[in-house]
């Protein structure tokens, strides 16, 4: 009897024991990018999937916010503070876009970035001035860079606003003595996480990023006390992160906007759009003043009513978990976690993005932290919502409102009534592109630095292999010192060195004469002529072929040999 109840109890003991293990065993994602991106199809379920495709390249004649800003500043720069650079340079304010860095995150290239390499991301959180006849480039929300040093490779989110949605690109071989390339990333891996087809972010307080004092002094401590990495700041308040989780929540609502102009308002419901325009331009022009029980908002309201889809439309979560990858390790809960989870060492894993299997062996986040999990959306909008309005207004910004007050005498009124007589056809169930509107409701055609595509070259697709030289050895130069600038350049007219094969290339570059005169160096140095000179002085390229030319003095020559003679500069 005794014994019996002994046996009881220490079955009841063990039972007790599995248990509490089962229940504090952390609970880890299962979830494989390579199935999940191999199972992902297009579901066509409104208007908007219908006339935005999830292709992984633009549709034709549109393209990336990107590779319009490496368009108009001919080329790609590096450094990464270069780069960075190019964007602040943009801003009217001068001012250095946001930025975090976040050693221990959960991209692909997770295990390439620790405290001494962090990932870093920036954001352009400015709108361009208008000009006369001239429209300002709008990036807020709407221009993402992550970049991993040491996976020499940057990922890039950016808005291609003619076709209403952001676009995934990829730049690879991003190093010192490298060919880097430009090329769009495969849709569906990227969307696995970005389930919205946006930017995404952890939510407060950002444990993860250096806004954080702990995982600052970490990464400082790392640098050998350095401040600034890579010309960004180190230790950075809260704001930061709090700011860019912010301009993700404002690019995510972009996609969304477009559904409610397409799928809210219908395939014919021109009237419906017409009206939404003007309450946004109301709702731009004084949002503390502006009134959702108005006869027009119900008339917008009773429109929907008719056409919006009867499951709503959906606003994707944006918004990760708080992750707080040092409290992870430290104290009784690391020590839990260290028995089931094998720690991922520094330089395992995926090297870029294309290396999914490498990523799916390393060891699984917890289901609430993984990106990868499902996520439901943040809310479903119906018909009574006019969400719609407050997201078009977003498309819009002071520069534009102050350009439509000088037309209209800064009267809302008069404004609306320019909406009022605009011709059916402007509000045809497309996209919403800001700047033809703009343009339209100023009525004169002006310039924009970001939307016509005619002098860009056609975009690249990840996988498409690079050129291997074999056959014409005097192309090897080329490629080193000038392909980086001229093959695979989002410009047009600078492209120059493009061409699938050897032989395609070698006949670009000896059709291009100019070339012969931009490597003689030795005639034009220290000449008024000397800014033509290829590669540009500031360029690492240029730093290269000087040291490449200290080793053997004939290598300029050999490349000028290559291209026809040339009669004039």
């Amino acid at each position: 009897m005794r014994i019996t109840k002994k046996l009881g109890f220490g079955l009841a003991i063990s039972g007790i024991a599995l248990a509490l293990v089962l229940w504090f065993k952390p609970q880890h994602s299962d979830a494989d990018i390579s199935q999940l991106a191999a199972s992902k199809q297009p579901i066509k379920s409104g208007l908007y999937d219908e006339l935005v495709p999830s292709s992984d390249l633009p549709p034709a004649g549109t393209r990336s916010l990107f590779d319009h800003l490496i368009a108009q500043n001919d080329g790609l720069p590096y450094p990464f503070e270069k780069l960075v650079k190019l964007v602040k340079d943009q801003d009217p304010m001068a001012e250095i876009p946001i930025s975090v860095m976040i050693p221990h995150g959960r991209s692909l290239l997770k295990a390439q970035a620790n405290e001494q390499h962090p990932r870093l991301l920036i954001a352009a959180d400015f709108q361009g001035a208008n000009k006369p006849n001239s429209l300002g480039a709008t990036p807020r929300g709407q221009l993402f860079l992550g970049f991993v040093e040491q996976a020499n490779e940057i990922e890039v989110l950016s808005f291609n606003e003619a076709a209403g949605r952001f676009e995934f690109q990829l730049v690879q071989n991003y190093c010192k003595g490298c060919v880097p390339r430009i090329v769009y990333a495969r849709r569906a891996i990227c969307t696995t996480c970005h389930q919205g087809g946006g930017p995404i972010f952890p939510q407060r307080p950002w444990n993860e990023t250096n806004g954080q004092a702990e995982t600052a002094a970490a990464i400082q401590a790392a640098r050998s006390g350095a401040v600034n990495y890579m010309g960004l700041t180190i230790k950075q308040p809260l704001s930061s992160p709090e700011r860019f989780d912010q301009l993700t929540d404002l690019g995510n609502f972009f996609n969304v906007t477009q559904k409610l102009w397409l799928d809210g308002c219908g395939v014919k419901g021109n009237e419906c759009r017409r009206l939404m325009l003007k309450l946004a331009l109301r709702y731009a022009d004084s949002p503390g003043s502006f009134d959702e029980n108005t006869p027009d908002a119900k008339q917008l309201l009773k429109l929907q009513a008719q056409t919006f889809p009867a499951q709503g439309i959906s606003v994707p979560e944006s918004d990760l978990f708080n992750r707080d990858p040092m409290a992870e390790q430290q104290g009784l809960k690391g020590w839990w976690r260290s028995l089931w989870t094998r720690q991922i060492k520094f330089g395992e894993g995926a090297k870029d993005n294309e290396d999914l299997s490498a990523f799916d062996e390393l060891p699984k986040l917890p289901v609430r932290l993984d990106p990868l999990t499902l996520r439901p959306p943040k809310q479903s909008l119906k018909s009574h919502d006019l969400a719609g309005v407050y997201g078009l207004a977003s498309y819009f910004s002071e520069a534009d409102l102050a350009s439509l007050g000088a037309v209209t005498g800064f009267n809302v009124a008069t404004l609306e009534r320019k909406v009022d007589a605009l011709p059916g056809a402007q509000f045809d169930a497309k996209p919403f592109v800001r700047v033809n509107m703009m343009r339209a409701l100023l009525n004169q055609p002006s310039t924009y630095c970001c939307l016509d595509t005619s002098e860009m070259s056609p975009p690249v697709a990840s996988g498409v292999p690079p050129l291997a030289i074999k056959k014409h050895p005097a192309l090897k130069p080329y490629e080193e010192y000038c392909f980086a600038c001229h093959r695979g350049n989002p410009a047009q007219r600078l492209n120059f060195m493009a061409g699938a094969t050897e032989d395609e290339v070698l006949a670009s570059i000896q059709s291009k004469v100019e070339i012969r005169e931009a490597l003689d160096w030795s005639r034009y140095a220290g000449t008024e002529k000397a800014s033509k000179l290829m590669p540009p002085a500031d360029s690492a390229q240029h730093q290269s072929l000087e040291e490449a030319l200290a080793k053997d003095a004939t290598l300029l020559a050999r490349m000028r040999d290559v291209v026809p003679n040339l009669f004039g500069f």
